[in-house]
């Protein structure tokens, strides 16, 4: 269930920031009833003018 809102998440609405894809999916997984999660959201192909490998974001979040 909780793989199926992610996906359904990410796939509705899509967004260019990859901080907004993980403060989403750190919301989901919150809604689930975790008490705290850690979101890494990888985009290797990001539109930067710089060389690079991947460029990703780490976020963590916990209920109050």
């Amino acid at each position: 269930e909780l793989a199926v809102a992610i996906v359904e998440a990410v796939e509705s609405d899509p967004v260019d920031l990859i901080e907004t894809v993980a403060e989403r999916v750190a919301a989901i997984v919150l809604g689930f009833g975790a008490h705290s999660t850690r979101v890494e959201v990888h985009k290797p192909s990001a539109p930067i003018t710089v060389r690079f490998d991947d460029v990703s974001v780490v976020i963590e979040r916990s209920r109050p």
